[in-house]
């Protein structure tokens, strides 16, 4: 029995070291004893988690696990980062992108991290649509976002910073430009820890939000899930104001 015992704490060590870091984090976050304070870097502390512990308004009515909204680890919709939420299939009225002179061009479609978080956002979704399951999960207050809603987009995008476009040098670059924002280096945008553009070299939702702290938030101030703490650091990382 004592052999027996070793054996199954080695089993155990060995299953934790292949955990992926994301799902560690849930496993903690879910052993918090109920009523814990959550640490403000946590997303168990933000509108993200809409699982039943969630502190908005719009939360899952039973359900209890924190990141089952979002990622699943198998049989994932997207491979990486293990998505789990069923994705939009709506179309996007998107902005122009200014490159400079001599004029502008469309902005592609959203896609990679963008189009995850437009599965909600864009409003077309149930909240609670998760792959696998054999229907949505019931939440309470909305089922799904609209306009009104805190966090809701929509589909048309026009108005909205540019995502999913390859970054690439001289758009409005210093004085070059034609508008009133310049763009720094690639170089510089890629020194910065906090505001990343995606493996693609692609400005996406997430270079600018971090969809698991909402650490900086301060309301009519500093948007929701904001990567650093004012508005105007996150900005500046990427454009020269004239």
């Amino acid at each position: 029995m004592g052999d027996t015992m070793l054996e199954s704490g080695a089993n155990r060590r060995r299953n934790r070291r292949l955990l992926p870091a994301h799902s560690a984090l849930c496993v903690l976050a879910l052993l918090a004893p109920p009523g814990a304070s959550a640490d403000p870097g946590s997303v168990v502390a933000t509108l993200h988690n809409l699982s039943a512990s969630g502190p908005g308004a719009i939360r899952s009515m039973s359900e209890t696990e924190v990141c089952k909204f979002c990622h699943i680890p198998h049989n994932a919709v997207v491979a990486a980062p293990l998505w789990g939420h069923a994705l939009s299939k709506a179309q996007y009225e998107t902005p122009r992108l200014r490159r400079g002179r001599p004029g502008e061009s469309p902005v592609p479609q959203p896609d990679g991290s963008s189009r995850l978080c437009l599965s909600c956002h864009d409003g077309t979704v149930a909240l609670g649509d998760i792959s696998g399951e054999p229907r949505p999960t019931p939440m309470s207050g909305r089922e799904r976002l609209g306009p009104g809603d805190r966090g809701f987009l929509g589909t048309d995008l026009s108005g909205s910073h540019p995502v999913s476009f390859v970054v690439a040098e001289g758009y409005l670059t210093g004085e070059e430009g034609d508008g009133d924002i310049g763009q720094r280096s690639l170089a510089d945008l890629r020194t910065d820890p906090e505001v990343k553009l995606d493996g693609e070299g692609k400005m996406q939702c997430t270079s600018c939000h971090d969809p698991h702290s909402d650490r900086y938030y301060v309301p009519g101030k500093v948007p929701h899930f904001w990567v650093k703490p004012t508005v105007d650091e996150v900005c500046t990382t990427c454009h020269i104001v004239r």
